[in-house]
Order: structure tokens, then C-alpha cells, then sequence
């Protein structure tokens, strides 16, 4: 044989050897992956498929469990409604808080909807923090039946209706969750439970929404409430203005949010106010109803400009956080020399009535505070709050709770203890409702949410895996009523005063009590409150 012949035939040998080598190599660098871990980096998160490829969630086949997707995609995703796995956070749903020391699968999901963002976090911010220590004392202390914790998704609808109906449709029909904690305007209240938790079968419960429209929804029994509605905080302020207030106005200006909340109130007491003494209603948009700041400013001075103009010896605001913005302007743009008039703030607007004063200069924030009060329903317990504002300062970097947030730390236990009553079962919406039955029998075992410690907690969900409860929170007696899903009760009056050491640093001081009637009265009789 020659050498070139030898050379032929022993090239293909080679060739074929250097392409099988390259085929070999071929097949394992299609393997783009053999953990999760090997498609980190991406633009999007990436999971490892079965056959080895690095897939969105879109490409998985249909998911089994939340800690399965946790383990392909991050903490942030969660085995949804639809069976594929999807992340739980959005633009407005920016948290997942889950319990230390359980596997994912080993938890029941709550959401909040809160307007964290401007300009109402002034007030929100505390509610809040109060559902995030809620859901904190409860995972540690306790466990719902089927040794489940609580995973909470906390939302920012930013006080905007549209935007609070997208928020609720992402966490009931993507996540799944059975209950919501929130709104808390009645304006969303209102949308929300219409257009998406009702329809869903999810539970709903409100801290602050006090519409009195809320009361008579057709809701199936699925949206509650801790604070009572409106109805009783009208006749409040009426009583006050026209009986109780000395010297009692003769010229009166009620500023009014235009929303449900605002137009609730005024619906209520403007025909027996203008009865009795003069009165001018001017209603101003909602703050997030602009596209900037300076069309806010431009619509506000114009509603303020025929308050003054109208020179009234008192002024109602029935508003929320924008109350302070509204002194603020009022009281700067008075001609020099014009002393101001008093200001009376509903419920929404107590929150800010010590930022009111703290904006001017300290020379006059002690006439300022004696101009300044409000009005709200019961929102602390005389034995209660002091122990969980101290919880609260604890966790929170120092700062006291806001007088509001007791009504959100409530509305998560309350939830929580509802969902216990369920069993070790699939929990939803319809359950949680019905158990809310267990947690307001006053036959049941007394739960006080007090004490210097949690034992409270643990001693609920012991009780009522055997009976009834009967509660009272951090902001008072829970005494739901069973068909209309909310509480009555009495309404408090608040003044400011120095903060004892001071002259010019304003506290909110508890100074009146409106006293209602018999059920089912809805008026009654303001009385001052004794120093203690």
C-alpha cells in the first residue's frame, strides 16, 4: 500500500473522530444549564427546565407549589391562580413578607392595599407599619390550624379608585389571596368590593372607609369594618356646632374633599347646619386627582379664595392629609392683621392636626392650637393602646403609632382569627366571613389585646379551636354587628395642647365625648372628658 493510500484511508478514521468529538461536545453545551442557579444574570428571571434549557416562567409546565417556584425564580414568585408560576410583585404591590421557618407551601396569603405614596402617607404610612407588626406578633406567637403562617403582600393603590381595582384584581385573580386588608378611602372601598373581591368571594376589611353607603352594599357578607359608619360622626358634628361650640358660629364654611368620604358628610349636615346659621359648602378635587403640583395649587387657591372671601368665624374640613396643606394656605394668604377662624377637622383629618401647627412659626402655634380640634370615632382602648404603642415604638425606630393605626393592627388580627376558625381546610373568602360569628360572642372566652406581652394572641387561637371569643383590640371593643359587618360606637372630641415641657409643640389631647343614644339611634350627646 502506498503512503498516499494509507494517508485516505486513515483520514476519514480522523475526521470521523473529530467531528464525533465536536458532536459530544455539541450535545452538552446545548445543556444551558443544570440548576437554577445557572440562569442567573438574565434580563428576566430564568428557571432550569427539565431538558436543560434556561426557560421564563411562561415556558414551565403548569406549577404544583409555591416553594417550587420560589426555588426556580426567587421569593418573589408564587404558585398563581392560573398554575403557572408568577411573580407577586407589581408596580404597586412592591412587598412579600414571608414567616421565617416554614416551608412556602406552609402559609395562607393576606394582602394589603394602602397609599403609602403622596401626599397621604402622612396618615398611611402608620396603618401600614400596624398590618406589618400584626402580621410579625402573630407569626411569632402563633399558627393557624394545619400549622400555617401568614404571607402578606403589601399594595400602594394611592388613594386612586382605577388604581385600587387593578391592585385587588392582581391579588385576587393572579395570587389568590382570600383576604384583603384595605382600602382605606371609601371611594375604593366602594369600587373595589363591587368590581372585584366581592364578585371573587374574597374577604374585605377596611380600617378607616366610613362612607355610610358601605353599610347597606350588597356584599355577602364579605366586607367589614371596624369603625362605624359616618352616620354617627355627622351628627356629632352638627350637636357640636350647633349646640355645644360657644361661641356658637354664625358664619360657617365646610371645605369638603369631593369624594364619597367628603360628600357622605356633607350630605348629611348641611341642610339642619344652613337652618341655623349661615353656610357655605365648597367642595375641592381630590389631591391625586392632578398631574402636578402646581395644578393642585392653582385649583386649591381658588377654592380658598371664596372661603375667605366669605369671612367665616369657623371652618369645617372634611378631608384627610391635604387638611394641613389647606390651614396652611388659608391662614397665610388672611390679610395682615385678620385674625384666623377656628378650624373643626373630621375624622380623616385628625391624623395631621399637630403637622398643622407644627408648619407655622413657633411664636404662633400656641393661639393657633386653641383654634384647632376634631373629631373621630373611638380608635383607642384606654387599656390597650398603651401596650401595643409601645410595641409599635419598638419596631418602628422610636415614633408613636398614629391614633388611626390601631384600627389596621385590629383589622389584621381579626382576619387572622377569622381565618382560625376555618380549620386545617382550604381557606377562603366565604369561611373567613363566617367565622367572623366566633369572634363576637360575648358568652366566649374574653380576648383583650393588651398585656406586656403576646400571650393574647396564643391564647385566642387556643380558645377557638374549642369555642368562641369575644375581642377587644388596640382601638376598642370589637363588636361587629353580624349583618352589616361594622361596629357602633361613640365618637371622641380633640383639642390641642402643649406638650407638657412646651409651649409650642402641639398634642393631640382627648378632651370631648359624644355619647350616642340607644341602638338604633344615631345621635346623642357630646360631654366633657375628666383629666385624669
Amino acid at each position: 500500500m502506498s503512503p498516499l493510500n494509507s494517508t485516505r484511508r486513515l483520514f476519514p478514521a480522523l475526521a470521523g473522530l473529530v467531528l464525533g468529538g465536536a458532536a459530544c461536545s455539541f450535545i452538552v453545551d446545548f445543556q444551558e444549564c443544570r440548576t437554577h442557579a445557572d440562569c442567573a444574570g438574565a434580563d428576566q428571571p430564568l428557571a432550569c427546565s427539565a431538558d436543560h434549557r434556561c426557560v421564563t416562567a411562561a415556558e414551565l409546565p403548569p406549577c404544583a407549589s409555591h416553594q417550587e417556584c420560589a426555588d426556580a425564580f426567587g421569593d418573589d414568585y408564587v404558585c398563581g391562580v392560573s398554575s403557572q408560576c408568577i411573580s407577586a410583585l407589581t408596580d404597586e404591590c412592591t412587598s412579600i413578607t414571608w414567616p421565617k421557618g416554614v416551608d412556602h407551601d406552609q402559609v395562607v396569603f393576606v394582602g394589603s392595599m394602602i397609599p403609602v405614596s403622596p401626599p397621604y402617607d402622612a396618615i398611611t404610612v402608620p396603618l401600614e407599619n400596624a398590618i406589618e407588626l400584626a402580621v410579625a406578633d402573630f407569626n411569632a406567637t402563633a399558627s393557624l390550624p394545619g400549622d400555617r403562617k401568614i404571607a402578606w403582600i403589601a399594595c400602594d393603590d394611592r388613594g386612586v379608585a382605577d388604581l385600587a381595582v387593578n391592585v385587588a384584581t392582581h391579588l385576587t385573580e393572579e395570587i389568590g389571596v382570600p383576604a384583603i386588608i384595605g382600602p382605606v378611602f371609601s371611594e375604593e372601598v366602594l369600587r373595589v368590593a363591587t368590581e372585584v373581591t366581592v364578585p371573587a368571594g374574597t374577604f374585605l376589611i377596611t380600617p378607616t372607609a366610613s362612607n355610610k353607603a358601605i353599610t347597606t352594599l350588597d356584599d355577602k357578607d364579605l366586607v367589614w369594618r371596624p369603625i362605624p359608619s359616618d352616620v354617627y360622626q355627622s351628627s356629632a358634628i352638627r350637636d357640636r356646632i350647633l349646640v355645644d361650640l360657644d361661641p356658637k358660629p354664625a358664619n360657617l364654611v365646610i371645605l369638603t374633599k369631593d369624594d364619597a368620604y367628603g360628600n357622605g358628610i356633607l350630605e348629611d349636615i348641611s341642610a339642619p347646619l344652613a337652618a341655623a346659621i349661615s353656610v357655605t359648602a365648597l367642595r375641592y378635587p381630590d389631591p391625586t386627582s392632578f398631574a402636578s403640583e402646581d395644578e393642585l395649587l392653582s385649583a386649591y387657591s381658588l377654592v380658598l379664595a371664596a372661603a375667605i372671601e366669605a369671612n367665616p368665624d369657623t371652618v369645617l374640613i372634611v378631608g384627610t392629609s391635604e387638611a394641613a396643606q389647606l390651614v396652611g394656605a388659608y391662614v397665610s394668604t388672611l390679610p395682615p392683621g385678620t385674625p384666623p377662624p377656628r378650624f373643626l377637622f373630621s375624622h380623616g383629618a385628625v391624623p395631621v392636626m399637630e403637622d398643622t401647627v407644627l408648619q407655622f412659626p413657633n411664636a404662633s402655634r400656641p393661639a393657633l392650637m386653641t383654634l384647632m380640634e376634631g373629631f373621630s370615632p373611638i380608635i383607642q382602648d384606654a387599656d390597650n393602646f398603651a401596650a401595643y404603642n409601645n410595641r409599635y415604638k419598638i419596631r418602628f425606630h422610636d415614633e408613636d403609632a398614629l391614633t388611626t393605626s390601631s384600627l389596621s393592627y385590629d383589622s389584621a388580627l381579626v382576619t387572622f382569627f377569622a381565618m382560625a376558625t376555618v380549620g386545617d381546610g382550604k381557606i377562603t373568602g366565604s369561611k373567613i366571613a363566617a367565622g367572623m360569628a366566633r369572634l363576637v360572642d360575648k358568652a366566649g372566652t374574653p380576648i383583650s389585646f393588651g398585656g406586656t406581652d403576646l400571650s393574647f394572641i396564643r391564647n385566642a387561637v387556643d380558645a377557638i379551636a374549642v369555642g368562641n371569643v369575644d375581642l377587644r383590640g388596640v382601638s376598642g371593643e370589637l363588636d361587629f354587628d353580624l349583618t352589616t359587618g361594622e361596629v357602633r360606637t361613640n365618637i371622641v372630641g380633640w383639642d390641642l395642647t402643649p406638650k407638657p415641657g412646651t409651649t409650642d409643640i402641639p398634642l393631640i389631647t382627648l378632651s370631648r365625648l359624644y355619647l350616642l343614644n340607644p341602638p338604633p339611634a344615631t345621635d346623642g350627646m357630646w360631654v366633657p372628658v375628666m383629666a385624669p
